[in-house]
């Protein structure tokens, strides 16, 4: 996670200073409006070209995987024990703590505990995060 954050920061921060460089030479009169805007939209042009391949390429490497939005990936799955794969579910469905223990029949406690496993297991530290990683990792329906 750390490294992704890092290449979007560097990639961010090229940008950044590739448009402050343009700003310059467009205030210091080196540059037309015209020339500035036309560097500026083929910029734009370029970035837009690379991340739809990128995508396209992600997409289609998952989907040859056999990947698809029905299907559960059992090796992710096969970490979380049935109790935890159940508490899973109800918690990305939205379910506070209180009624996944009555629709379990367990206790708050041990909700609680298995949450706690749960987020340990898939590296979050949040509801949220929990679910936005389970549909990730295409783990929850």
């Amino acid at each position: 996670m750390k490294k992704l954050i890092l290449k979007y920061g560097l990639i961010l921060f090229i940008i950044l200073g590739v448009f402050k460089s343009l700003e310059f030479q467009f205030f210091s009169s080196n540059l037309s409006l015209e020339i500035y805007i036309a560097i500026i939209s083929t910029i734009f042009l370029v970035s837009g070209f690379m991340l739809a391949k990128y995508w396209t390429v992600k997409s289609s490497t998952a989907k040859s995987k056999g990947d698809n939005k029905y299907s559960l990936d059992l090796d992710e799955l096969s970490k979380f024990s049935k109790r935890e794969q159940d508490v899973m579910q109800l918690l990305c469905h939205g379910y506070a703590n209180k009624e996944i223990a009555q629709s379990l029949n367990i206790s708050i406690n041990t909700v609680k505990t298995h949450v706690s496993k749960v987020f340990s297991k898939l590296d979050v530290h949040n509801r949220t995060e929990a679910l936005a990683e389970a549909k990730l990792l295409n783990i929850v329906h």
